[in-house]
């Protein structure tokens, strides 16, 4: 099978270089330059929770270089979702589909308005990598996959890209509600992200700091309302204690934490700041999530942050991941 993954920063590579791993045949398509000649030139070097290796695969700048993709991976940062659709359109087989494994919300249905919706499967990653330099990427968390089809079938697609992600150590969990279980991580990517990006602390570090604790159940509280008030049902009956059971033993670096030591933009718009906004036209408060947003932006403008680059940075392809 051909995958191509859109966006090569810690998510795309941890997922591309173990399908190539198991031998897929795997291409990358990405922005950063020097990123894209080491792979091409030295092969993708991953190591981490599923082993220390090497492997071949094609990456590109341009979608035009890359071969025709059976399946498509979707590894952008929120605000690049629209490009990155533009590609998948590009680079998709007419029976070719797409995946994504996005933070944030309103991501499947950008894809589904470019590509249609029976082109688009839903997903939803535990995973975690962190970059090491150009061509090499550390595998940090080895959580589920979560994936599913929109019209809840059990589709022979997604049931084979479900055995090829087992096969791979992704530990693929199909669901017949994805985006339900979309929400759910949305409100643990809003209760947990820009917490430990603002302070530089681990997920387990949080129950540390009683401040912090308190911080998380008021964003966490926010959230759950606006979820309510939307009407969206969560399957966890009590999301800030599971939130809080999760980050007990996780002391990764998240994702939103390496785009602002990266001096790039931060997916606190689809997260926190979608909380924010959506609760203030809805007629309902969000204070912390209001002041965690600007704060976030704050940071992500710092010129120490590499801010007068990131706010400028702008994307004409598909942009690099760092989730």
């Amino acid at each position: 099978m051909q995958f191509v993954v859109i966006g090569a920063g810690n998510m795309g590579c941890v997922y591309g270089g173990n399908l190539a791993r198991i031998g897929q045949s795997v291409a990358f398509l990405d922005v950063w330059a020097e990123h894209v000649e080491r792979i091409n030139t030295q092969g993708l070097h991953v190591e981490g929770l599923t082993g220390v290796f090497d492997v071949t695969a094609r990456a590109a700048t341009d979608v035009r270089e890359l071969p025709p993709a059976d399946v498509v991976l979707i590894c952008v940062n929120a605000y690049s979702t629209q490009a990155a659709a533009e590609a998948a359109r590009q680079v998709l087989k007419p029976e070719g589909c797409c995946l994504t494994l996005q933070n944030g919300v309103g991501n499947v249905e950008i894809l589904a308005a470019a590509l249609g919706e029976q082109r688009v499967l839903a997903g939803l990653s535990f995973q975690s990598g962190d970059m090491a330099g150009p061509g090499s990427v550390r595998h940090t968390n080895n959580g589920p996959t979560y994936m599913g089809e929109l019209d809840r079938s059990r589709s022979p697609r997604l049931l084979e890209l479900a055995a090829l992600f087992e096969q791979a150590g992704m530990h693929p969990d199909l669901v017949a509600d994805v985006l339900t279980t979309i929400w759910a991580k949305f409100v643990h990517n809003c209760g947990i992200n820009a917490l430990c990006a603002l302070t530089g602390l681990r997920p387990g570090h949080i129950q540390e700091v009683s401040a912090m604790l308190e911080f998380q159940s008021r964003i966490v509280a926010e959230t759950v309302a606006l979820l309510s008030a939307k009407g969206i049902t969560l399957t966890e009956t009590d999301p800030d204690s599971a939130i809080k059971e999760y980050c007990s033993h996780k002391f990764h670096r998240v994702s939103m934490a390496q785009h602002l030591l990266r001096g790039q933009l931060t997916e606190i718009d689809s997260l926190n700041g979608y909380v924010a906004r959506e609760s203030a036209r809805l007629g309902l408060t969000a204070p912390y999530s209001h002041a965690l947003t600007c704060l976030i932006e704050g940071r992500q403008h710092h010129p120490a942050n590499g801010g007068a680059l990131a706010a400028e940075e702008k994307v004409s392809g598909a942009a690099r991941e760092r989730t």
